[in-house]
């Protein structure tokens, strides 16, 4: 019995009660176990000669008889001690997740706490190796996630809900909009440490690709630092967290609670602190109280195992094979061409069968040969809303017109801000349309519409169907929709230039008839829905299917699109290039290098025939 294996911790419950339970269970099933078969050895009896029943006369007689030396009423228990050793631990108030280890899974817990790594596990670590710089490389590290409940209008000595209060406070200024930007600025604060801890040249290509990519971690010891955190549920006085850290312990995480408050000029303890993942381990395969049995514990074990192997033959190996082959192709492709040149000249450009470019300069006076391999755009993606177009009117206003068409007056900024608010609570307990729940859109939609009205007071169920049915058809033809002047010209000028071109966007399934009113729909060989995809940005697993729809590489893909993160970041990370339009200008505090910025699509053509990245 030797591994890594979780299980969850109860809030109250000490984590050492936790432990010696579990090495309680594991020595009472072991040692009720039946014992082994016990051995036999030779021994020496004196019998009688047997001649006559009368007979004095002695002999020696060996026989084999069972031996009871090692027998458990002689010895006692078989098993004395099961030693399970403990992660990353969690205090008597926090519940969640707790990695603990058995036989050799001991050393690698070790490791981990004397290296001061995040709360992860490298796939080395995880078959038992542990590597000799395992805090300092990024790919082997995984983030904790935890999960905040907090609760605004009081203070106490210790930051949690259990202990005296030391002020009490009004919170009914307080806005989910106030929180989500106090959160953004803590936020923002971390990742400036991140960045300060993680000893990178931010100067240099492999600071940004980890960036892009989300690898930045501090290298060796740091504070505590915060990777992600946003709000999932706000009922006041009551709100949720959720988090990502590293080096955290629980009592930072409550007092971050507190420091929120502060921050919107109120107080806020914390009634509950729960770890949902420990690197690999989420709660979902977390062992409960019930299951701390061996039988239990060797399954988890095991199933932990044979899930690690998958995901490294899957992944790493593919992905290793696949660039190690087309690197040695396009190695043996500029060995050619470098027998075949002049060095004399200072530039020299080759094509190749399949028209990709390989640019060989010769730096003046030094004859050293820079190589730089060009693969040609064969595609460009397209994000829509914003991007190629845009809602006619406000949400609020085009809501507030179709209630008047019923017989209802309502403000459209009220109708707006309920709109809002809606949509955040249904896009948190329904993402994506509500797929992973079995819903449609549709349904999706028209719930939406339904809450939107009934913040804003009509408590009517019929009007609230006929309202919600009548604006999910309001936006599934062009009325409601406007194209951007430069859309129509720069999608022309792509398909001049021979370029193929397909949809990547969060939308839903109204998007054909949309882009068939609005005239652009022939323009694109494929459309790709968030909705069909079965994911959403910033989710890279829909720009992998949009790939496998072009049937190119990544490098000969272009991305276009409006959001920083859905849509720059996350086809950047998947080597895809891509372009951030920033009509308004809004962006240019984020580090996107020009190159990669467009203010207009008119601009996307002449970056297009440079064919530079």
């Amino acid at each position: 019995m030797d591994g890594l294996f979780a299980v969850y911790k109860p809030q109250g419950v000490h984590w050492k009660l936790v432990r010696d339970t579990i090495e309680s269970n594991l020595l009472k099933e072991l040692n009720s176990c039946p014992p082994p078969a016990p051995q036999l050895a030779v021994k020496f009896q004196l019998l009688s000669s047997g001649a006559n029943n009368g007979s004095k006369d002695l002999i020696l007689s060996p026989s084999m008889l069972p031996s009871l030396a090692d027998h458990p009423l002689v010895t006692g228990p078989q098993f004395h001690k099961v030693h399970v050793g403990v992660g990353h631990r969690l205090d008597a108030f926090s519940s969640g997740v707790l990695v603990l280890g058995v036989g050799k899974g001991n050393g690698v817990l070790e490791h981990l706490c004397r290296s001061h790594v995040t709360r992860g596990f490298s796939n080395s670590v995880l078959e038992g190796h542990c590597p000799a710089q395992f805090s300092s490389n990024p790919d082997q590290t995984h983030l904790a996630d935890y999960t905040l409940e907090g609760e605004f209008g009081r203070a106490t000595n210790d930051f949690s809900h259990t202990t005296r209060v030391i002020e009490k406070t009004t919170y009914d200024h307080v806005t989910q909009d106030k929180l989500e930007k106090v959160l953004a600025m803590i936020q923002g604060a971390n990742q400036k440490a991140l960045i300060t801890y993680s000893q990178m040249d931010l100067r240099t290509q492999e600071a940004y690709e980890l960036a892009v990519k989300g690898l930045l971690y501090p290298h060796g010891k740091s504070p505590p630092i915060l990777t992600g955190l946003r709000c999932i549920h706000f009922n006041p006085p009551h709100f949720t967290l959720e988090v990502q850290c590293v080096n955290e312990t629980q009592k930072y995480l409550r007092k971050l609670i507190h420091e929120v408050g502060l921050e919107l000029r109120t107080s806020a303890v914390c009634s509950g602190v729960r770890r949902t993942r420990d690197g690999p381990f989420k709660a979902e395969n977390a062992l409960t109280r019930q299951h701390w049995t061996a039988d239990c514990i060797i399954q988890a074990i095991a199933h932990f195992r044979k899930t690690t192997r998958k995901i490294r033959k899957s992944g790493m190996h593919g992905q290793t094979a696949g660039q190690l082959n087309s690197s040695t192709k396009i190695q043996e492709q500029i060995r050619s061409q470098i027998g075949q040149s002049d060095q004399s000249q200072e530039h020299v450009e080759l094509s190749s069968p399949t028209s990709d470019k390989i640019v060989d300069r010769v730096t003046p006076g030094t004859g050293v040969v820079s190589l730089v391999m060009r693969v040609p755009v064969r595609w460009v993606l397209w994000d829509v809303k914003d991007t190629l177009l845009k809602v006619r009117r406000s949400v609020g206003e085009q809501y507030c017109s179709e209630a008047e068409r019923a017989g209802l007056k309502l403000p459209a900024a009220q109708v707006e801000t309920a709109f809002r608010q809606a949509y955040r609570q249904q896009s948190t307990l329904f993402p994506n349309y509500g797929r992973a729940q079995g819903m449609d859109s549709k349904v999706w939609w028209t719930g939406l519409v339904r809450s939107t009205f009934v913040q804003c007071g009509v408590d009517d169920p019929a009007l609230l169907d006929k309202l919600a049915n009548n604006l999910y058809y309001n936006f599934c033809g062009p009325e409601n929709w406007e194209v951007f002047p430069d859309s129509n010209s720069t999608l022309k000028f792509c398909i001049a230039l021979g370029l193929k071109q397909g949809v990547v966007s969060n939308f839903d399934k109204r998007l054909e008839g949309i882009l068939r009113g609005c005239g652009l729909l022939t323009h694109f060989s494929f459309l790709l829905t968030s909705e069909e995809a079965g994911v959403a940005k910033p989710n890279p697993a829909i720009f992998t299917q949009a790939l496998v729809r072009c049937g190119v590489q990544a490098s000969s893909v272009v991305h276009v699109g409006d959001h920083y993160v859905n849509d720059y970041l996350t086809s950047r990370s998947l080597g895809i290039r891509g372009y951030l339009l920033d009509r308004q200008d809004s962006h240019g505090h984020l580090d996107v290098p020009t190159k990669h910025r467009l203010q207009s699509l008119d601009e996307l053509p002449a970056r297009l025939q440079q064919d530079t990245d």
